[in-house]
């Protein structure tokens, strides 16, 4: 079962980066979207349906590298059992993809723009994580399969 945990979070890695070409550029994504907003908002201006489209697509992007940091994690933390290492690697594999990801369609000055929506992705479910096992010793206990030791009253 293992392998396959790494086969859907290397395949996502692989849309990841995919979607980061420029056949997916607010360019070529603006004809499809746009149509669909001023339907759902046919009272927007021009201007409002632009903005909503690059909220829409700074979303989706967070949305993407959230998903790869879960899937890495959730791959690599049942292997190891180590919800603390699992948590750092898929750190590290989301910010090689992030870096791969821009360095190929970074404008002077905007790779810092890019890298902080791709880390903002990837942190929401970190400590989403974190604050639902409760913190480091209970997140190595259910990992483990193992019971917490919870103080007596």
């Amino acid at each position: 079962m293992t392998p396959t945990r790494y086969a859907f979070a290397s395949t996502w890695l692989g849309v990841v980066l995919l979607l980061g070409t420029a056949y997916f550029a607010a360019t070529n994504t603006a004809p499809f979207i746009l149509p669909l907003l001023k339907r759902l908002a046919p009272g927007g201006s021009n201007a409002q349906l632009h903005t909503i489209h690059i909220v829409l697509r700074k979303l989706t992007h967070m949305a993407e590298y959230a998903v790869l940091a879960l899937l890495w994690f959730w791959a690599i933390a049942v292997h190891t059992g180590r919800a603390v290492r699992a948590a750092w690697i898929a750190l590290m594999v989301c910010l090689a993809c992030a870096v791969a990801d821009e360095a190929h369609q970074v404008m002077p000055g905007s790779l810092l723009e890019s890298l902080q929506d791709d880390a903002s992705g990837v942190a929401a479910p970190a400590s989403a994580l974190r604050i639902a096992l409760g913190g480091t010793a209970r997140a190595r206990d259910q990992m483990r399969g193992g019971v917490a030791v919870e103080p007596v009253d």
